[in-house]
């Protein structure tokens, strides 16, 4: 796994993030705006990011708190392990961590900042195996900070 970032700036939105060099990145995949997984390491979980944006329909703290409920309810198992503020691209967010199960690789820990901007609500989703979290920290934690919206 490399450590070296380059920007990747989305075709339509316009939002900007960094991606580690060499992942596989997509703008194709239903329901999300970005894609970017590391390179095959089988058996292994693929580490993932994921952005995706939405119109907001409401505050950004009742978006907010409804993703993170449509989260807890669609994961197996899933366990809230940290929740605080933050701050992505100058504008206030927050960021979670949590673990779930997956039915083929075990424990996976979930990292998600989500920020509302402009009218729009993203969610950067850094995905794991809870094994490797520790070694990955830093990686994941330089592309969801170095997230900036459109």
């Amino acid at each position: 796994m490399t450590d070296v970032l380059e920007l990747h700036r989305h075709s339509t939105v316009g939002f900007a993030l960094p991606v580690p060099v060499g992942w596989e990145r997509t703008e194709d995949v239903d329901g999300c705006a970005l894609v970017a997984v590391e390179p095959p390491r089988e058996p292994h979980l693929r580490a993932s990011v994921v952005v995706t944006v939405e119109e907001l329909d409401a505050e950004p703290e009742a978006w907010i708190d409804r993703s993170l409920a449509a989260v807890q309810d669609s994961l197996v198992r899933y366990r809230l392990i940290d929740d605080e503020p933050v701050e992505l691209g100058g504008h206030p967010a927050r960021r979670v961590l949590g673990h779930y199960v997956h039915g083929q690789f075990g424990g996976v820990n979930l990292e998600q900042c989500l920020v509302a901007h402009a009218g729009l609500g993203y969610v950067i989703s850094c995905t794991v195996a809870a094994l490797e979290y520790d070694d990955l920290w830093d990686l994941m934690q330089s592309v969801a900070v170095g997230f900036r919206p459109a």
